[in-house]
């Protein structure tokens, strides 16, 4: 495994700490549609389509884990300190990761420009990636407490609404949306900063 250099490390930390704020200021601004909105996501896809995939990948899977593991009244239900299963923490982590390693991938293969094109590939990415978290987490919960729910009854509470007005599924809507009008910009504009910022070798 090649060493993280000194930039690779600043930059995972820094990372890491503006998607967990934003994740946590979302809650506070939102904390009435929990879990409709969040930027949490679209953050770790542009941090990997950005600075590449061990950056991205890394900075999901330490966001994502921290953002469960600290107990907050905007966080996931199971977000208890010490109590949260592992077998969750994992999933987590691995979807968090999911997104930063998806935007390194796409990065080869599109180019970043203020195009229609663009704009709805993002879109898609994000309906996409968002699916796939929103599923797995569902059954990534039923796995890790298995006396709560089974993985079939996960997955219907998926696209059935019970605690909330909204089933979770609106979830992939939203973060569709999102990922159509934040990414293309906020990846313009990293691309404009000075060089030692905005190249990224670890592709």
């Amino acid at each position: 495994m090649p060493r993280l250099t000194t930039r690779q490390i600043t930059l995972i930390a820094a990372m890491s700490a503006v998607s967990i704020v934003v994740a946590y200021s979302k809650g506070l601004a939102l904390s009435s549609l929990p879990g409709v909105f969040e930027f949490m996501t679209v953050l770790i896809f542009v941090t990997g389509f950005c600075f590449g995939t061990t950056v991205g990948g890394a900075v999901g899977v330490i966001s994502l884990t921290i953002y469960m593991l600290i107990p907050s009244p905007f966080a996931h239900p199971a977000a208890w300190l010490f109590s949260t299963s592992p077998i969750l923490l994992a999933v987590m982590g691995l979807l968090g990761g999911m997104f930063g390693v998806a935007g390194a991938f796409l990065s080869k293969r599109i180019e970043s420009e203020r195009t229609s094109r663009f704009t709805l590939t993002l879109g898609i990415v994000g309906l996409v990636l968002t699916f796939v978290y929103d599923i797995m987490s569902s059954v990534g919960f039923a796995i890790a407490y298995p006396g709560w729910t089974t993985i079939r009854q996960a997955l219907w509470l998926t696209f059935v609404p019970l605690y909330y007005p909204w089933p979770p599924i609106v979830h992939t809507a939203s973060n569709a949306l999102i990922f159509a009008l934040v990414a293309p910009a906020l990846i313009i504009a990293i691309k404009k900063l000075p060089e030692p910022i905005s190249s990224s070798t670890d592709r």
